[in-house]
């Protein structure tokens, strides 16, 4: 899962989604910016390789569908595999490129573009691009992750 060069059409278009992400971000309201922190804090912990964010961030009743998994999986899978990946590979860099979040109630859907520069553990890199959709629960005051579906894009 690690190490090619990156072309510059894909840098380009890295630039300016980014360049556009930063345009959607602004025009959100703060309910929108703190969902959007929760998953840039996410990304964050999972780098540094911190599994306490599955404790703290996700709901008990979580269901989630990775790319390439023959069907969804709950939060028990996500901490084994979580734990499993933490021993396997390092995230060098990583970016987050928002295009979407909607709020109705208590309920919050995300949708958003990634880049990561990673390394596993033979010290071999690739970068990587996919896509998510989180679906976040607001439950006791604090936004949780309840359902997600995406994952890395196919390798070409």
């Amino acid at each position: 899962m690690f190490s090619r060069i990156v072309s510059s059409g894909v840098v380009t278009l890295t630039l300016l989604c980014g360049f556009a992400a930063t345009a959607v971000a602004e025009t959100w309201n703060a309910e929108q910016q703190e969902v959007w922190k929760l998953e840039q804090q996410q990304w964050k912990m999972a780098a540094a390789k911190d599994l306490s964010w599955i404790d703290s961030m996700v709901h008990p009743n979580l269901s989630y569908w990775e790319t390439g998994q023959p069907m969804p999986q709950n939060i028990e899978s996500l901490a084994r595999w979580n734990r499993y990946q933490a021993t396997t590979g390092t995230a060098l860099e990583q970016e987050l490129l928002p295009i979407a979040i909607v709020i109705t109630g208590n309920v919050a859907v995300v949708t958003y573009y990634y880049s990561v520069a990673r390394e596993d553990y033979k010290k071999e890199r690739e970068m990587v691009t996919g896509r998510y959709m989180d679906v976040l629960v607001k439950d006791k005051g604090s936004w949780k992750f309840i359902a997600w579906a995406g994952g890395d894009d196919p390798k070409k």
